[in-house]
């Protein structure tokens, strides 16, 4: 007797392959068959005629490690098909937690993770209070290099010394010892951004050693694209540790088209036999602190030196002189500033809520300011705690790197519900629809199956998650059912707060999470640890 048999659907079945009538037949939570089961009596039926029966969706880029506590159920995760997320990217990560650095950690991390409790030392705190609530779908962990860098040597634009090198690594080792499956970095953040490659080199071996990989938001999707993933191959190749590059894209108009470049860089490391993936949001516009404008040396030493320096009028008046320098004399340290690009979507509460989904350029016309003087402002009364969303990026870059085989589809998002509030980037509602949507169906970009293996057993691959990623009998029953011709996400950037269409059930181990494309309540997401990831 079969707990559930899903009957009449069409597989795609995560391997790349052509699609296939069949049904799919689950028992304590795995799959037991696939094919022809009419001989099979079930407890529950699902009939599945005229939809897609895929694994469940596996999301590689998540900040959810650090909105978890608020929104356990990850809904808006679930309700387009994504069954297990990769947390801690972008040098982000909740641990490890010292004592006398948490107030650093705090002010650093606010702005995607308000009101984190950081009652934890390390990875197995840190899981052991997830595992206490009621998860919607199941996470695996990585550590920051960040928060890494935090610990041991707090804000300092330096290099480690000798001990604190070993001191990261020795935090690292312990992270991946206590089942993490990668260590990442975000060279655009303070204090990641203050790391030279050596440094890196070092951090990523503390991963390859331990079966890990290493994932990068690289130093600058800009005008140092090129050299930026460059020094990510580099990387692993001193290291020996897998690369996986985060939300690959070329930001700016001046630089589209660059993402030719370094797919080919990728081709390359890759013939060499170098283990390197990226992954992508499929959207033109991009999400981050509004701090990240800001050359590296203002925000030395944390949030409140940054908040001194705003507030110094000389300072400030050499920040302006980076930002906006006189034609062809920008200097290499600062940031692309444009303010008709950036969109604030969320601020604290406050007389500056008004302003979320407002251009920068609206916001300071109805100020009376130059634009860069009101982000420099909003930055100052809001204590750093601006979120910005980038319009920077072009349609057929988008669609270039989403052709490349070693590119996973992967959201930078977290999880949310409608009382969320403020206006944040529609991909964490809606990346995985819109892919399957607007991307296979509307405009022929993937085939169906391609999308699906980039969704499922090229992440899965990636964690070496053995039991997941692919519909065959032994593997976890982790799966999504959608109807091919209406899955599609109608969140907007001016309404962000909508779940997707079309994905009518979503079944983790073996239980129904959404069930005729509603919630179920049912709440059987596991904290996976690499040392134990292919079993439940």
């Amino acid at each position: 007797m079969l707990d559930t048999c899903f009957r009449h659907a069409k597989v795609a079945d995560g391997s790349g392959n052509p699609a296939f009538l069949a049904d799919v037949g689950v028992r304590d939570g795995r799959i037991v068959g696939v094919g022809d089961l009419s001989g099979m009596h079930a407890r529950h039926n699902v009939n599945c005629a005229g939809a897609v029966l895929a694994p469940g969706f596996i999301d590689l880029h998540t900040h959810t490690d650090f909105s978890l506590p608020s929104y356990p159920g990850a809904e808006a995760m679930t309700r387009q098909g994504v069954t297990t997320h990769l947390a801690g990217n972008c040098g982000f990560s909740p641990f490890p937690v010292r004592a006398e650095t948490l107030p650093l950690l705090r002010s650093y991390a606010e702005f995607i993770g308000a009101g984190l409790s950081y009652d934890w030392e390390d990875a197995d705190g840190y899981a052991g209070m997830l595992e206490s609530l009621p998860l919607g779908c199941n996470i695996a962990l990585q550590v920051g290099h960040g928060t890494l860098r935090i610990a041991v040597m707090g804000f300092d634009d330096r290099p480690p010394t000798q001990a604190e090198t070993e001191r990261m690594a020795d935090l690292a080792a312990r992270a991946f010892e206590q089942g993490v499956f990668g260590l990442s970095s975000g060279l655009i953040y303070a204090p990641g951004s203050f790391a030279a490659t050596d440094e890196l080199v070092a951090m990523a071996c503390a991963a390859a050693g331990h079966g890990a990989f290493y994932s990068t938001h690289i130093r600058g999707e800009g005008a140092t694209l090129v050299d930026a993933v460059c020094e990510a191959l580099e990387i692993g190749r001193r290291s020996g540790a897998p690369v996986q590059i985060s939300h690959h894209k070329a930001s700016g108009r001046q630089n589209w088209g660059k993402v030719r470049e370094t797919l080919g860089l990728i081709d390359r490391a890759r013939a060499k036999g170098q283990d390197v993936l990226a992954d992508q949001y499929p959207y033109t516009a991009g999400s981050t602190t509004l701090a990240a404008i800001l050359p590296r040396w203002v925000l030395e030493g944390g949030v409140e030196r940054m908040l001194e320096r705003l507030a110094d009028p000389e300072t400030r008046a050499r920040i302006k002189d980076l930002l906006l320098p006189p034609e062809g004399a920008r200097q290499a340290e600062a940031r692309e500033f444009d303010p008709e690009a950036i969109m604030i979507s969320s601020v604290p509460d406050g007389p500056n809520k008004v302003h979320e989904g407002s251009m920068l350029a609206e916001i300071a016309r109805d100020r009376g300011e130059h634009p860069l003087d009101t982000a420099l402002h909003l930055l100052r009364e809001e204590r750093g705690g601006v979120q910005m969303i980038i319009f920077s990026m072009s349609e057929e870059d988008v669609r270039t790197v989403m052709r490349h085989r070693a590119v996973t589809v992967a959201s930078d998002g977290w999880t949310l519900s409608p009382s969320s509030g403020g206006k944040p980037h529609p991909r964490s509602y809606g990346t995985f629809a819109r892919v399957l949507g607007t991307y296979v169906r509307e405009e022929h970009v993937l085939p169906l199956e391609e999308a699906v293996r980039k969704m499922t057993s090229l992440p899965a691959g990636r964690l070496r998650l053995g039991d997941r990623g692919t519909v065959r009998p032994g593997g976890i029953a982790d799966l999504v059912v959608f109807d091919p011709s209406t899955v599609s996400s109608p969140a907007t950037f001016k309404d962000p707060h909508r779940f997707c269409e079309g994905v009518l059930h979503v079944m983790i181990g073996g239980q129904f999470v959404v069930e005729m494309g509603e919630d179920t309540g049912a709440r059987p997401g596991r904290v996976l640890r690499k040392t134990n990831s292919t079993r439940r």
